[in-house]
Order: structure tokens, then C-alpha cells, then sequence
């Protein structure tokens, strides 16, 4: 029931994270309302069960020193303080069942959101916010804002009990009750202070410890850099500077932590003492009954836990307010590329023809203005071309020329800043996002895999794909003879990362997975860089039979790869600087003639070695 809550929230959680944490809290834990309100019942049951305690001490007394007390009395007594700590016993145990584990419920339901708005969020928030931070936030921010609504909320409802304890201390002795509250003004600066201190270390806290998870994640991804280049001790040395800084601020945290408590169990010892001297003055002018003072020594030292209990309570509401807030920070990140009021729901890519309309993009915040001292230069300017249905474009230039970036914005990473893209004439941004992506198989620049069989990396989820599929692109993309070699074949478990494969594997591994999806359009990024010639040679014959009426863009430095592309264009500076088929731009004697050159001078070279 609860799973099937989490998945109903999760699309609106976004909406209601506007800024404003409590109120998507509030919004979460709407769900768990009944259960919240039965434990917080049992625990205002708990309270009275609870109070029967020093009542019947009371009863006792009084009949002691009347000379009332009987062997039948007694084990009445008896039995009434047992059903008492029965009673209490059972609603206790049923109210932690409730709180605690609606707690743990809102804890799934708040997690999988965070993680399904996260998979949303456009490509410059994950080049903008560390991935180390990210996932600080999902594990001990979310840790803390779970104890912040169970045992938060449940010692909350636990204070329930002070009214009632106040009530029956007025009844015993309004006198007596008014010394035990003296040292009530002092608590109440103690807790605005310890409140102020909590929060503001709470949260260098939680920003120290998402450096550290920065510093973790970065040194385990490029473990085998750090290895190659032997820095490991640079890298300890960094570690450790961090982790000492978050240390420190743990102790600060608990130091005054561990000073609050027990200064509220002073104040209480206190109020002890004032109890015991004025309440023994009492009882001996004759003021106060002992039975009464017993009780209300009892109820008195009852009140001791939900004051203890009042600080821990702080804490997880001080350390959960800064957590609420850093995933509120996440949340209320708006998705640059999102559907919108101009998608047509009904939009479907049929042929793909792509154009591209004087567009310009660069990287830094969307829509910045030309002129500013920090505007950041064009990565690509003015970038105008056609690809008619069925044809191949070939995108050469020097690195760094937006051969990648021109990629990323027909699938629709980024936006243009300028100008426009369209798909079969229709605008790109009216398509939905999962029809635009559909379209496109796309093989990108970085070949990443995951830690799962190769089978399920080339399907990708896509388990209705039947084994013909699978081994028409595993044949197209030449990895069918790696398979042959490996103990399970397609079966094979791959390592993080893909470790377990090759370079050239990986490329043709995620070449696969991209005609897998039988896409209108595919895109190369530079997805045969790893490979020797002749299989970049197998794998281009068995493309122009499986893309024969596909529309193909392939990107690559190795000219060799696109000298038989429908179309050329050459980029530099972000800008088109050339335009053709192969043979035309050999005669322009420009950019593409010179890298051309210099490749099959670079070939000779190796063949003379």
C-alpha cells in the first residue's frame, strides 16, 4: 500500500517543493495521517495509564498511615500497578509500531522522489552541483529528515504527557508546583540558545560531510588514475583534511549536545531538592499530607525523562530542518528541458529530417547576454544545415570545435540559445521528450556501462526484445566475436564500470545498444575512436544496410570513418567553416584537406614502424 503511495506522489513532488520544505513534508506524510494520529491516542493513553502509577503509590501511602492497609488491600494494589505497567507496556509498543514505521513508509516515498526528480534535472545541474553532494544528500540528509518526522514527531506526542503531570501536580499541591517550576526560565534560555547553536552547525555539518562524500566519490571513480600517476598519498592527505574538518564539527555538535542534556537533568535535580526541602517543611507544619508528597515526589521524577527527552527532541528537529532544507534545495531545481505548454502530446518523428536553424549555443547560464565581462563565448554560433530522411552527415573538426555539443542539443541536453532545431519541419521542443528520445539511438562519446550482464546492457531494460534482435546488433557492431570469448558470453556479469571490457568493447557495446532501439535517427559521437581499421570497416558496411532509410549523424576525428557520408560539414570555433562530400573538400584544399593529410601521413608513419 505504501509503495503504491510513494509511486502516486512521486511526479507531484516537485510542484510541492517550491520552496517551501514543511509544506511538501506536510504533503508527504498525508498518506500516513491515520497512523500518526492513532500513536499519538495510544500515546495520550500511555500518558493517563501512566499517571495511575503515583495514584495508586498515593493510595497506598494514605492507607498505611491510616492503619487501613490490609494483606487484601496489598495485593489489590499489587495488581492494579501491574495492569498499569501492562496497559502502558502495550500502548508504548503499539505507538512506536505506528510513528516509527509511517516514518520509515514517508522515508521510502521521500527517497524515491528525490531519486525520480534527480533523473529529470537537465545536464548543467549535474555539471553545476558534485555528484558526492548529491548523494549526501540522499543518504544522511534523508537519514535525518526520517528521524526528524518518527521519533521526532513521537517525542513530540510523548510531551503530551507534561500537561497531564502539571494537572495532577496542581491537584496535590498548587503550592509545591509553583517551586518546582522556578527553574523553568532558565530552561527556556538554555533551549533558544541550544536551538540557534543547532542550527547553524547542523548544517556546516551536513555541507562538510557532502565534501567528504565529493572527495569519496571522485578518488573511487578515478581510482585508477590516482594509481597511474601515483598520488595516492596527495589524495590520503586531501582525504584526510576534509574528513579532519568534519570531524571537528562533529565534536562541536556533540560537545554541546552532550552538555545540554545533562544540564536539563541538573534543572531537574533541582526542582528535586526545592520539592524535597519545601515539601518536607510541609509535611512537618502539617501543610501537606505524606501521601501526597510521596506522589508528587513520584510524578516529579516522571516529569525527569519527557524534559530529558525535550532536548534529544530538539536536536532531531535542529539537525532535520537543515536536512528538509538541503533536499529542498534539490528539489525546487526546475528541469531546463522539460515538456512545456508548446508539446504536442500527439507529435510523432515519421521520417526524420533534421534541420538545423542559424543556432547558437554556449555553456553557463541559460539565456546569458553578449556584452557582460563573465559572458561565457559561443561554443556553437549560427550553426545552419539540413539532413534529408535516409542520409548520412558526417561532423569532423579539431577537438574542442562543439562536435559533442551539436549532438547534445538534437537530443535535447541543452536547449539553443538562438535559432532553432526541427525534426520532420516540426520544432524539436514541441515533440515529448520520451517520443524525441525515442527517435534517437544515440552513442555517445562516453561508453558507459553497467554493472549488470552484457545482455541487459545492450537491451537496457528493454526485455520484450527478443534474442534475434540482440544478435543482429551484436553482429552490426562486431561484438559478436568478443562474446564468443568470454565464459558466459552475453551472459557475462560485467565489473563497475566495465572494467572487465576494452575500450573498443565498450564502444561497440553501447553502439549495439543504440540499434537496438531501431531508432528514426542515429548518432555516433565518436563511438569507433577505440576500434582498429578493419572492424571501423565491418561495422560502417553493416551500418549502411541496417540504416539504409535512417537518418545517421556520425561524429569522428578519424576521417577514414566518414569519407563515404552522404554529407561533410567541418566545424571550427563552433562556427561552420566548411561544406561538402568528401572528394569536394579534398579539392577545397581546406581545413578538412589538411586534417585529411595529416591523418594518412600519421598511417604511414605507424606502417614504416
Amino acid at each position: 500500500m505504501a509503495a503504491r503511495q510513494a509511486d502516486t506522489l512521486e511526479p507531484q513532488f516537485p510542484a510541492a517543493a517550491a520552496g517551501r520544505p514543511f509544506a511538501t513534508l506536510w504533503r508527504f506524510n498525508r498518506a500516513y495521517l491515520p497512523r500518526y494520529a492513532a500513536g499519538a491516542a495510544l500515546a495520550l493513553l500511555f500518558s493517563l495509564i501512566n499517571l495511575g502509577f503515583p495514584v495508586v503509590v498515593r493510595a497506598i501511602i494514605a492507607d498505611l498511615t491510616s492503619g487501613r492497609l490490609t494483606g487484601v488491600r496489598v495485593s489489590a494494589y499489587f495488581f492494579l500497578l501491574l495492569g498499569v505497567a501492562l496497559f502502558a507496556g502495550v500502548a508504548r509498543y503499539y505507538q512506536r509500531t505506528l510513528m516509527i514505521g509511517a516514518s520509515r513508509e514517508f522515508e521510502y516515498t521521500l527517497r524515491n522522489a528525490y531519486f525520480h526528480h534527480i533523473l529529470k534535472l537537465s545536464a548543467r545541474f549535474f555539471n553545476r552541483v558534485p555528484t558526492g553532494d548529491i548523494i549526501a544528500r540522499a543518504t544522511s540528509d534523508m537519514n535525518h529528515v526520517r528521524d526528524f518526522i518518527g521519533p521526532g514527531i513521537m517525542g513530540t506526542v510523548d510531551m503530551l504527557f507534561l500537561p497531564f503531570t502539571l494537572g495532577l501536580m496542581l491537584y496535590l499541591s498548587p503550592r509545591l508546583t509553583l517551586f518546582a517550576l522556578l527553574p523553568l526560565p532558565a530552561l527556556t534560555i538554555l533551549v533558544y540558545v541550544f536551538i540557534l547553536f543547532m542550527n547553524r552547525q547542523s548544517k556546516i555539518v551536513q555541507e562538510l560531510y557532502s565534501e567528504v562524500s565529493t572527495r569519496v566519490q571522485e578518488n573511487l571513480t578515478g581510482a585508477r588514475v590516482v594509481r597511474a600517476y601515483a598520488i595516492e598519498d596527495r589524495e590520503s592527505e586531501s582525504f584526510r583534511a576534509v574528513s579532519r574538518s568534519y570531524r571537528r564539527a562533529n565534536i562541536v555538535l556533540a560537545s554541546v549536545m552532550s552538555f545540554t542534556w545533562p544540564l536539563i537533568d541538573l534543572l531537574v535535580g533541582v526542582a528535586m531538592l526545592i520539592i524535597v526541602y519545601q515539601g518536607g517543611r510541609m509535611v512537618i507544619l502539617g501543610e501537606l499530607a505524606i501521601a501526597d508528597f510521596t506522589a508528587f515526589l513520584i510524578v516529579t521524577a516522571m516529569l525527569a525523562w519527557p524534559l530529558v527527552q525535550f532536548g534529544w527532541v530538539l536536536t532531531l528537529y535542529q539537525r532535520g530542518a537543515v536536512s528538509i532544507n538541503r533536499i529542498s534545495e534539490i528539489l525546487t531545481e526546475s528541469p531546463e528541458i522539460r515538456d512545456s505548454d508548446e508539446t504536442r502530446r500527439d507529435a510523432r518523428v515519421s521520417e526524420g529530417r533534421i534541420r538545423f536553424e542559424r543556432v547558437s549555443f554556449r555553456y553557463g547560464s541559460p539565456g546569458a547576454e553578449e556584452g557582460g565581462e563573465n559572458t561565457p563565448k559561443w561554443t556553437l554560433h549560427e550553426i545552419d544545415f539540413e539532413v534529408p530522411p535516409g542520409e548520412t552527415l558526417a561532423v569532423v573538426g579539431p577537438t574542442g570545435s562543439g562536435k559533442t555539443t551539436l549532438v547534445a542539443l538534437l537530443c535535447r541536453e541543452y536547449d539553443p540559445d538562438e535559432g532553432r532545431i526541427t525534426l520532420d519541419g516540426q520544432d524539436i521542443r514541441t515533440y515529448p521528450l520520451d517520443e524525441l528520445r525515442d527517435a534517437i539511438g544515440c552513442a555517445p562519446q562516453d561508453s558507459f556501462v553497467f554493472s549488470d550482464t552484457i545482455d541487459e546492457n545492450i537491451r537496457l531494460g528493454r526485455g520484450d526484445l527478443d534474442e534475434a534482435a540482440v544478435k543482429r546488433a551484436c553482429d552490426i557492431a562486431q561484438l559478436t566475436p568478443d562474446l564468443a570469448g568470454m565464459p558466459g558470453e552475453a551472459n557475462t556479469l560485467l565489473d563497475e564500470r566495465g572494467i572487465n571490457l576494452s575500450g573498443g568493447q565498450k564502444q561497440r557495446l553501447t553502439l549495439a545498444r543504440a540499434l537496438m532501439r531501431d531508432p528514426k535517427i542515429l548518432v555516433l559521437d565518436d563511438t569507433l575512436s577505440s576500434v582498429d581499421t578493419d572492424t571501423e570497416r565491418a561495422i560502417l558496411d553493416g551500418l549502411r544496410g541496417a540504416m539504409a532509410s535512417r537518418t545517421c549523424i556520425i561524429i569522428s576525428h578519424r576521417l577514414s570513418a566518414i569519407a563515404g557520408a552522404d554529407r561533410i560539414i567541418v566545424l571550427d570555433g563552433g562556427r561552420i567553416v566548411e561544406r561538402g562530400v568528401h572528394d569536394t573538400l579534398i579539392r577545397a584544399n581546406g581545413l578538412y584537406a589538411r586534417m585529411y593529410e595529416r591523418q594518412l601521413l600519421e598511417a604511414q608513419l605507424e606502417q614504416e614502424q
